[in-house]
């Protein structure tokens, strides 16, 4: 039997092997990770391997500016006084940004994304089953999906995709993919089927857009209202 073709998840494209620290390491040492690994964060966990929280290059550079923000204006308002606090940290627990924002391993690349847009966030801490953390993944990891060949998108929609939808004529469907841009002709039984067939290549990983030219011989999406047969009234009545 034919399926659809599996949607990737967060752990086929995330970091595994993370750098990471502990709530009391020095600021110092946070920086060294950073430049020694060029990344741009570090996640913080428990003794358990629990995340905690995040330093990322901009938590730390607020001790440039360690001196504005202890004597200027607005120390009343949250984030300042927040801003203020990293300035003079001096250990992770100090300049973290808590509760760090987390993605399961299962999520899919899409649900990844709408969370990093959505909570204004360059990545994601992704953690298994128990919470403990199981990488690091990021806006560029996401977007890796749309480097697949033209020539590899179209192999799994003609070989995977269009069979578990047209079980018998699957050749009746032509495939072109140029950048990514897929475009679907030829003549298929249903236009239920058409529209099986732009959505699901649509959606498929990778894909850019897809240029519907699909021909149907008969639109099964039409609904036929029967009209109502008056009630035939009861003898004697």
């Amino acid at each position: 039997m034919t399926h659809l073709p599996r949607h990737r998840t967060v752990s086929d494209v995330m970091t595994h092997r993370v750098h990471v620290a502990r709530p009391q390491t020095p600021f110092k040492l946070l920086v060294q990770l950073i430049e020694d690994n060029k990344i741009s964060a570090v996640p913080i966990v428990d003794e358990q391997g629990m995340p905690v929280g995040i330093v990322s290059e901009s938590d730390l550079l607020l001790k440039e500016r360690r001196s504005e923000l202890e004597s200027g204006p607005s120390l009343l308002h949250p984030r300042r006084r927040q801003e203020r606090a990293k300035a003079l940290g001096v250990v992770a627990s100090d300049v973290m940004t808590t509760p760090p924002i987390t993605v399961r391993c299962e999520a899919t690349l899409p649900q990844a994304a709408r969370l990093m847009q959505g909570r204004n966030v360059r990545r994601l801490v992704v953690v298994d089953a128990r919470g403990k953390i199981a990488g690091i993944v990021s806006r560029s990891d996401l977007l890796q999906v749309f480097l697949r060949t033209d020539d590899e998108l179209r192999d799994e929609i003609t070989s995977s995709l269009i069979p578990a939808v047209l079980l018998e004529t699957p050749e009746a469907v032509e495939v072109a993919v140029r950048w990514n841009v897929v475009t679907l002709s030829g003549e298929v039984d249903r236009k239920s089927d058409a529209q099986i067939i732009t959505r699901t290549t649509r959606e498929l990983d990778g894909v850019v857009e897809v240029v519907d030219r699909l021909r149907f011989r008969w639109d099964d999406t039409q609904v036929t209202r029967v009209p109502a047969v008056p009630a035939i009234p009861a003898p004697g009545r």
